[in-house]
């Protein structure tokens, strides 16, 4: 049972070391006070106060951030810089505050000292719980036996990045290719023989290994002739994985925290899915409860907009599904655009600056001037919560698509064939897409976000992208 959940297992230890770390500092904050020239004497209930308050907010910016979610599949400097990126933030938002409602009246050295030796007690814990868990690895805990498949010499950098960081618990039992033989049963990568293994041989393998983990390194999303992958992993329970230039370069831009790949399919887990299921559904009917009460006047504020420019009809209904093929709802919005846009569509996709079945142009000829706007601001996506509440979408999930435009992309059966995970769960109002830069992301960038979210769901990863989801749309970043 440990061995089995050894990554959710050190995912708490790590938070308690943390809370420990914190706790500490704030004690040691409170003793060395009369160390620090200046501090005047306070009553110890004021500083367990000030001490619980910013302990609440420093936590909090490290969830949302991600720092737990990656504990395990991050190396240190990553994620020190997560750490240290939210903390900033943390320090700001616990010293402003106060400052503006206290005027001064509160211990302010004993606070600074108590933020200063945070960091120190987190990075001595982080480095404490690190070793920790390469002693464990060497007992067998978190340990994953993989295979990698061969593809343009791709595989060479994936064992460097395995190899040179072995707190991702990968331990490589042999390669796969199509070109392997039996006078070809090893090759050299970086000094090391490893196992070289053929297609036919890929089943027996799995088996006697007891592999859990298959890698493809592939400069597409499924590069030809490796879909028959899919159904032995399928059979034998393995994770496939697919680690691309597209991914890596997501790594640069998204909350990906997985440096090992993006899995293209899991095995399920019925009884985990289930309870998330319906905590999520939960979540979603209070969570667009609230926002269609709160948001209200927005509500009313647009449609009188919308009207007063264009008339009626204030709201835009449009078929759409979350893959090719997949099941349809009807997708609410503002009006955005004038009245015939969808039969203007057809004139405008030689202007397309996205890919794949996205239809998007920076300056749409078929906008309104409130439709603009809206857009930016995301505020044309606010009936949604509408089709939240009715079941039709979550509040986070994949981007569903007009079901029209699926028939414009120029993608293979086996790409579509590879990518039906993303209808695992429902189709959302934001996403990874949507913090990631929205419409400066191309197709196949935003099927491997989605495919990433529907293998690490759970309610941290939505809370995360709940609250990325703020900034991006008050600054109206990568909208239109």
């Amino acid at each position: 049972m440990i061995r089995r959940h050894w990554r959710n297992i050190f995912i708490l230890i790590a938070l308690c070391a943390d809370a420990v770390a914190i706790a500490a500092s704030g004690v040691l904050a409170y003793y060395l006070r009369e160390f620090v020239p200046g501090v005047q004497p306070f009553p110890i209930q004021v500083f367990i106060q000030l001490w619980l308050f910013s302990a609440t907010v420093i936590v909090t910016l490290w969830l949302v951030v991600g720092l737990y979610r990656g504990a395990y599949h991050l190396d240190t400097r990553q994620q020190y810089y997560l750490a240290s990126k939210a903390y900033v933030y943390a320090a700001l938002i616990i010293l402003s505050p106060l400052q503006i409602i206290f005027r001064g009246g509160f211990p302010l050295r004993s606070l600074v000292l108590f933020l200063t030796l945070v960091p120190i007690l987190f990075l001595l814990g982080r480095f404490l719980l690190n070793r920790f868990n390469l002693f464990m690895q060497g007992l067998g805990y978190g340990i994953h036996k993989v295979l990698l498949v061969g593809y343009d010499d791709g595989e060479t950098d994936v064992f460097d990045r395995f190899e040179g960081i072995p707190e991702l618990g990968y331990d490589i039992k042999g390669l796969v290719t199509k070109t392997a033989n039996r006078r070809t049963r090893a090759k050299d990568i970086g000094g090391v023989a490893v196992p070289q293994f053929s297609f036919t041989d890929i089943e027996t393998v799995v088996k006697q290994h007891q592999i859990d983990r298959v890698f493809i390194p592939s400069p597409a999303v499924v590069a030809n002739g490796y879909a028959k992958l899919v159904p032995v992993c399928k059979k034998q329970g393995v994770k496939l994985k697919v680690l691309s230039t597209e991914a890596d370069k997501l790594l640069q831009l998204a909350r990906v925290y997985d440096i090992a790949g993006i899995t293209m399919y899991a095995p399920p887990r019925y009884n985990v899915e289930f309870w998330q299921n319906i905590m999520k559904r939960l979540t979603d009917i209070v969570g667009s409860v609230v926002l269609i009460l709160v948001l209200s006047p927005v509500f009313f504020a647009t449609s009188l907009a919308i009207y007063l420019e264009s008339g009626l009809p204030i709201f835009f209904r449009q078929k759409r599904a979350a893959i090719k093929k997949g099941r349809i709802f009807y997708f609410y919005k503002f009006r955005s655009m004038v009245k015939n846009a969808d039969e203007m569509k057809s004139g405008l996709f030689e202007f397309n600056e996205s890919d794949g079945p996205l239809f998007k142009i920076k300056d749409d000829p078929r906008m309104t001037r409130v439709g603009r706007f809206i857009r930016k601001f995301s505020v044309d996506e606010l009936p949604q919560l509408f089709n939240v509440l009715k079941g039709n979408m979550s509040l986070v999930g994949p981007r569903p698509l007009p079901v029209g435009d699926y028939d414009r992309c120029q993608e293979n059966q086996e790409f579509w064939d590879s990518i039906k995970d993303r209808a695992k769960v429902k189709p959302g109002m934001t996403g990874l897409w949507q913090v990631s830069g929205r419409s400066k992301i191309g197709f196949r960038e935003m099927i491997l976000l989605d495919l990433y979210y529907v293998e690490n769901r759970s309610f941290l990863f939505d809370f995360e992208i709940l609250f990325a989801t703020i900034p991006v749309v008050l600054f109206g970043k990568g909208g239109y």
